[in-house]
C-alpha cells in the first residue's frame, strides 16, 4: 500500500519542555482533569447500572438498556487510556467504534422488545402502521419486509466495526496504516471510508425505526433515548471533523508547551472525557429505573399481554447475574448471523433468546 517513507512520524512520548500551569505541563494537566471527569462519568452509570441490575423485573428490556449505558464508560475508559498513553492511541480509539455499533445495536433490540418479543407480534406491527420512510413507501414495500432490511442495516455495523477494528490494528502493526496522514496508497484512508458509511446506514436505519413507533408508544420516549445516547458519538464525529480541518493549519503546530501528542490527541480525548460527565445524567434521565421497580403490590411496569413474571427481581445477589448477561456477547453475535441469514434469503426468527 505504499512506503513507510512517505508516512510523517512524531514522538509521541515527548512532554512539553514548558509547564502550562504553575510547574505542571498540560500531558499531567490532562491527566487530572480527564481521569477526574473520566471517573464520574464510569461511577455515575456504574451506579446506575447497579440499581437496573438490582431492580431488574422485565430482563428482556432492562439488559439492553443497560447495555446501551455501557457507551458512556467505555467511552470514557478509552478516552482516558489515549491520554496516558498516546503511542496506544491508534490502537485503542478503533475499538470505539465497535462500543458504538453494540449500543446501537442494543437500542435496536430495545425497539423490537417494545413492540413484542415475539416476530409474528413485530410483524402485525410494522405491517399495519405507516413508515416514516418515503422511499420505502414509495417502492410499496410491505412493512414486515422493511423491518428486516432495517435488521440488516443495523447489524451490519457490529460486523464491520470488529473487521475495521481489527484491521486497523493489523495494518499501523505491519506498517501500512499511517495514522498521521490520510493518503490513497496508505489503509486509514480506506479504512475511515467504511467506517463513516456502515454507521451511517445503521443509525438512519434506527432512526426511521424509532420514529415509525415514535406515534404509537409516546410514553418510552423513543428519540429522547436514541439522542442521549448517540449525542456521544455525534460530539466525537464532529471533533474528528474539526481536528482533521485543524491539521492543516498552524493551530496544531507543537510549542514548547504543547507537543503533538497534546494538539492533536490529548486534547480531543480530554474534551472527548468532559463531554462525558453532562452526557451520563443524560443517559440516567433517559432510561429511568423507576418504571421497572415493583410497588406495594407487587405491581411493575406493563408486561406483554399473555405473559407471566416472577414477582421477584431476577438480577441476583448485587446485579451479578444481571452484570454477567450484559457482557454475554451472544444475543449481539446472534443478531449479526440474524443478519447474514435474512441478507442470504432466509427467514430466520428474529426473536432473540430471553432468560
Amino acid at each position: 500500500m505504499g512506503n513507510s517513507a512517505s508516512c510523517p512520524v512524531h514522538d509521541l512520548s515527548a512532554d512539553a519542555t514548558s509547564p502550562s500551569f504553575g510547574s505542571m505541563t498540560f500531558y499531567t494537566f490532562d491527566m487530572i482533569l480527564g481521569g477526574a471527569s473520566a471517573a464520574f462519568a464510569v461511577i455515575a452509570i456504574f451506579l446506575h447500572l447497579l440499581n437496573h441490575a438490582t431492580h431488574l423485573s422485565v430482563p428482556r428490556e432492562q439488559l439492553k438498556i443497560m447495555r446501551v449505558a455501557l457507551l458512556v464508560p467505555s467511552y470514557s475508559i478509552i478516552c482516558f487510556l489515549c491520554i496516558c498513553l498516546p503511542n496506544a492511541a491508534v490502537y485503542l480509539l478503533p475499538w470505539l467504534d465497535v462500543f458504538t455499533a453494540s449500543c446501537l445495536a442494543a437500542y435496536f433490540l430495545l425497539l423490537c422488545e417494545y413492540v413484542s418479543p415475539h416476530d409474528h407480534g413485530r410483524d402485525l406491527f410494522f405491517s399495519t402502521i405507516e413508515l416514516k420512510d418515503k422511499r420505502a413507501r414509495k417502492q410499496g414495500m410491505d412493512g414486515a419486509k422493511w423491518f428486516r432490511q432495517r435488521w440488516i442495516c443495523v447489524f451490519q455495523y457490529v460486523l464491520i466495526s470488529v473487521l475495521c477494528a481489527i484491521a486497523t490494528v493489523v495494518t499501523e502493526a505491519v506498517g501500512v496504516f499511517c495514522q498521521y496522514k490520510i493518503m490513497p496508497r496508505y489503509a486509514k484512508l480506506w479504512l475511515a471510508i467504511i467506517d463513516s458509511i456502515s454507521p451511517t446506514i445503521a443509525f438512519v436505519s434506527v432512526v426511521f425505526v424509532a420514529l415509525t413507533m415514535k406515534p404509537h408508544m409516546p410514553q418510552q420516549r423513543l428519540i429522547f433515548k436514541l439522542l442521549s445516547a448517540k449525542l456521544v458519538v455525534g460530539l466525537g464525529f464532529t471533533q474528528r471533523i474539526i481536528f482533521w480541518i485543524l491539521e492543516s493549519t498552524p493551530v496544531l503546530n507543537p510549542t514548547d508547551k504543547l507537543t503533538y501528542a497534546d494538539l492533536n490527541i490529548g486534547i480531543p480525548a480530554l474534551l472527548s472525557c468532559l463531554e462525558m460527565v453532562p452526557i451520563s445524567l443524560l443517559v440516567i434521565w433517559a432510561y429511568p429505573v423507576a418504571p421497572y421497580k415493583y410497588g406495594p403490590a407487587g405491581e411493575a411496569c406493563e408486561r406483554e399481554p399473555g405473559e407471566t413474571y416472577p414477582r421477584t427481581y431476577q438480577g441476583g445477589f448485587l446485579g451479578v447475574r444481571a452484570f454477567i448477561d450484559v457482557v454475554n456477547p451472544v444475543e449481539t453475535a446472534k443478531g449479526v448471523v440474524i443478519a447474514f441469514q435474512l441478507l442470504i434469503g432466509r427467514q430466520p426468527s428474529l426473536s432473540m433468546a430471553r432468560r
